[in-house]
């Protein structure tokens, strides 16, 4: 679990998009996955609403959640 603060608990790592592509191997491709405004918020129960992280949020991408290839950032304002 991650803390948001506040008494709000999350999950370390949320599935929120996904993309299925097939590769022959040694070949490479570009991928775009959209995320929402939604897909990254979380629910404060003390607050009674969603609320949406800003500022640098953890991105991990891979061919499963025990196959993480890459790890970035990107920034919500």
């Amino acid at each position: 679990m991650h803390s948001r603060g506040r008494g709000v608990d999350t999950p370390a790592r949320t599935l929120v998009g996904f993309a299925r592509v097939e590769l022959a191997t040694g070949r490479h491709r570009s991928v775009s996955v959209t995320v929402s405004r939604r897909a990254l918020s979380y629910w404060d129960e003390d607050g009674n609403r969603w609320v949406t992280p800003t500022g640098q949020v953890p991105v991990y991408v891979g061919r499963s959640a025990a196959e993480l290839d890459h790890v970035g950032t990107i920034t919500v304002r």
